[in-house]
């Protein structure tokens, strides 16, 4: 009986752990992303993980997302992931 309560307990405090660490990836780091000059253009990977950002577009990935919120001056923000 005290080794199930134990186990119980222990998937309880992993679940919460991890729900916790799910939470705080619900945005993107557009920080590390510098606006470019004019006329120049950022390369991106091409890695297919859709964001939608508040224009109702969607990004192929955070570098394509990263970069319009850079154009944007930050008026751009994420809405989700996934398909808009």
């Amino acid at each position: 009986m005290k080794t199930t309560l134990v186990l119980l307990s222990a998937l309880a405090f992993a679940t919460i752990f991890d729900a916790e660490c799910v939470k705080q990836k619900q945005q993107v780091d557009c920080s590390h992303y510098e606006k470019l000059p004019p006329g120049e253009q950022r390369f991106c990977y091409a890695v297919y993980e859709p964001i939608c950002g508040t224009d109702g577009k969607t990004y192929t990935n955070d570098c394509f997302f990263c970069s319009k919120v850079k154009e944007t001056d930050d008026k751009l923000q994420f809405a989700h992931f996934g398909k808009c």
